[in-house]
């Protein structure tokens, strides 16, 4: 049985809500890390959280939609290396909401992510639908199974992501 998940799909169809409201249910601890945006007067801010929201730090500053700033490695490189490394232990979901182009070519964090995917204790992800050899490894990995979100299907996944972690039950298959 492969331990790991990670959600796929398109833009907002429900991918970190499905996680949100599985977590609603987890009678377990929680670490690793989220990504969150925050929309100020100077543009789009995205952050590197610890699943409480108590630790974070700006990985990149928006000014508008058009204009992407490149990402500073240090959110990647500093705390959301901490936090995974902090997350590998028994009785804990490891975060990583989310991966994608931003932190592909950040070599101290993709390593991290690659180092705990090889741990046995639970990996629950979202993965950009983008293609990068970064997120091919990450899909390719032997203990990872990518779950594809759709409109019919996000609803039940709380569900079926809380069995699938507190039972010995496989993914079902579609």
């Amino acid at each position: 049985m492969k331990k790991h998940l990670f959600l796929t799909g398109e833009k907002q169809v429900g991918k970190t809500t499905a996680i949100e409201k599985f977590l609603e249910m987890w009678p377990g601890e929680v670490a690793g890390f989220v990504t969150r945006s925050q929309v100020d007067q100077q543009g789009r801010r995205v952050y590197v959280c610890s699943p409480d929201g108590k630790r974070k730090m700006e990985a990149v500053h928006f000014t508008t939609p058009e204009h992407k700033e490149p990402c500073d490695p240090r959110a990647f490189e500093g705390l959301a290396v901490e936090l995974l490394r902090q997350s590998a232990r028994p009785g804990c979901v490891t975060l990583m909401d989310e991966l994608g182009f931003m932190e592909s070519g950040i070599r101290p964090f993709t390593q991290a992510v690659l180092e705990r995917l090889a741990l046995p204790w639970p990996v629950l992800g979202v993965l950009r639908l983008e293609d990068n050899p970064f997120l091919r490894s990450v899909a390719e990995h032997p203990m990872v199974r990518v779950v594809m979100v759709t409109k019919e299907n996000r609803d039940k996944l709380p569900r079926l992501l809380y069995q699938y972690y507190t039972t010995e039950d496989d993914w079902p298959e579609e």
